[in-house]
């Protein structure tokens, strides 16, 4: 199947082609521990085998080339479902490290409802919501403190990964973190829209009722009015964190942060602190004492305590479109896609930007696809009306750009060109419509 192709300053068609390769290269075409389609491996040393988070993400960039092996590796999401609703880590889910039964931080929630969003096809939707609901439901049972009403996280459910005190992997009801309970209300408001176009009305006002609940928790817990920015809170210590994390700046998105809270926190993203005009996002502020340089394999939390991550660059992009900063997201957009094309690297070192970790890594690949051609083309698809729209993102020195061939779900062409901000669509052999 053909890939879009582009024109973008910085960026060659090769470049971008190259994010599809590293796609295929992770590729796994047999079952696996319970998958029964094909799926996305992380890539490198962590081999063939599936991860929630890893292989939900990676379906978002391949979507633009094979909309019909995304949807079947949702329901690859599908078969694993424990009927508590809970999607496991990875398809090693007897982990004896861990205390208790985990999840991953729940990037799959925003993937399927995007792919339902996009679908044509009622039955896909109908399975996107069976198990976007369940997976809800375990989170709110399993992990929300009724104290609180935040969301608790153990190792992997969150990034930094929360480790125990004894070092161990932790347990739930200890920790909530920034990142989780963001996630959580970004993916909340897709449920919604998706259960409000199934006709699934009650559930649409209790997602959105939830998705109000964890927004104020998040800002009457998380939200540190002397520094300015959001920490994870201890449970047992009844305090925040002290870890000045790139997580802080996820609650611009989905409308969590207040105004005046939101340029608190673009005013610390674009100081020295996250590495703004030189590799941003650092992971962690430079000045933190838990800031470190990762050379090399993957180092777990140190991973996370300072080196440059796509999958934090990509949500800090969307927060600052929800919070109307949208020349500072275009902005990231585009030096996260420059700094990570063409190897697509685990992680960046912060100081240098060099590439670390598995040097072919899936969710950077998909990362890069879809800050391409949904952020800075801004193209976006409604399966359900049948309708394009295309709302550009473009830093203000790229005057031009084009992205040609891209298919649409009925198996339609796409054509967008950029001039000078302004977008012009053209579309070929397809029911779709521009709106």
């Amino acid at each position: 199947m053909q890939i879009p192709e582009i024109r973008l300053q910085g960026v060659s068609q090769e470049e971008f082609a190259a994010a599809f390769a590293v796609l295929e290269e992770c590729r796994v075409d047999r079952p696996v521990k319970g998958f029964v389609y094909p799926f996305f491996a992380p890539g490198g040393m962590y081999g063939a085998n599936w991860w929630n988070i890893d292989s939900s993400l990676a379906l978002s960039g391949y979507r633009w080339k094979d909309r019909a092996f995304a949807e079947n590796g949702v329901r690859n999401f599908l078969a694993v479902q424990k009927e508590d609703g809970r999607i496991p880590l990875y398809g090693d889910d007897a982990d004896s490290r861990y205390a208790e039964e985990v999840s991953s931080l729940p990037k799959l929630l925003s993937v399927a409802c995007s792919l339902a969003a996009e679908s044509e096809n009622a039955a896909f939707a109908r399975d996107c919501y069976r198990l976007v609901s369940r997976y809800i439901d375990w989170w709110i049972a399993r992990r929300r403190d009724g104290e609180t009403g935040l969301l608790s996280a153990v190792f992997e459910e969150t990034f930094v990964p929360y480790l125990g005190k004894s070092g161990k992997f932790g347990r739930s009801g200890e920790y909530a973190p920034v990142d989780t309970n963001t996630e959580l209300v970004v993916a909340l408001g897709h449920a919604a829209a998706l259960a409000e176009r199934l006709g699934e009305t009650s559930a649409a006002k209790r997602f959105a009722a939830l998705k109000g609940e964890l927004i104020s928790s998040i800002n009457a817990w998380l939200w540190n009015e002397e520094k300015g920015a959001y920490y994870p809170y201890k449970k047992k210590k009844k305090r925040q964190d002290d870890f000045l994390m790139a997580s802080t700046f996820l609650p611009l998105r989905a409308g969590i942060a207040p105004e005046e809270r939101a340029e608190r926190l673009v005013a610390l993203l674009t100081s020295g602190e996250f590495g703004w005009e030189t590799y941003p996002v650092f992971s962690a502020a430079k000045s933190d004492k838990r800031f470190t340089v990762t050379e090399g394999d993957y180092q777990f939390n140190a991973s996370w305590s300072g080196s440059v991550w796509s999958l934090l660059n990509e949500g800090i992009v969307q927060g600052l479109k929800d919070s109307g900063f949208t020349e500072l997201a275009a902005r990231l957009a585009y030096r996260t896609v420059t700094e990570f094309k063409g190897g697509f690297a685990e992680f960046l070192q912060p100081f240098n930007g060099t590439p670390q970790g598995v040097k072919h890594y899936a969710w950077t690949a998909s990362h890069v696809i879809g800050l391409v051609l949904e952020t800075i083309f801004g193209i976006g698809i409604d399966g359900a009306r049948r309708t394009v729209t295309v709302r550009p993102c473009l830093c203000g020195e790229i005057k031009s750009a084009t992205a040609e061939n891209i298919a649409l779900p009925d198996g339609g062409r796409l054509f967008v060109s950029v001039e000078n901000g302004a977008a012009r669509v053209e579309i070929e052999n397809s029911a779709y419509r521009a709106a």
